[in-house]
Parts: C-alpha cells; structure tokens; sequence
C-alpha cells in the first residue's frame, strides 16, 4: 500500500527501506517484481535498501555496504 501512494505522486526517485522485511519469500519477490515493473515503466529512479538477498534477481544494479564503505 505503501508503494502504490509513493508512485501516485509521479516521482522521479523513490527510496524504499526493507519493503519485503514482514513479507514471506512468495510475497517478497512479488512485492519487488512489482515494484520493478512499476518503475521501470515509469521511468522512475530507485532505492531499495534489502537484507533480503533473494530479490536481488529483480534489480537492475546491486551495490552492497561491507564495514561501512559501498562496493559495486
């Protein structure tokens, strides 16, 4: 419900922060296969902060913190 209040204002980024954290694992790649779907068609930039690494298949560019410091 979230998401869809977030994309109805047309944004050019959204940051999504554990969208899949409450979720079981069906649940968890719907949520972010849709959330994919959405932004892709939309043109939007997006965020998506996980522990969950099994929807990482569903993102387009994976970048990971490892003792503070961000690697590609």
């Amino acid at each position: 419900m979230g998401i869809a209040r977030a994309l109805v204002t047309a944004p050019s980024l959204l940051l999504v922060d554990e969208p899949t954290a409450a979720l079981d694992r069906a649940c968890s790649h719907e949520v972010v296969r849709l959330l994919a779907a959405e932004t892709h068609e939309h043109g939007v930039a997006t965020v998506m902060v996980t522990h969950d690494r099994d929807v990482l298949e569903h993102c387009d560019r994976i970048v990971e913190m490892e003792d503070g410091r961000l690697s590609a």
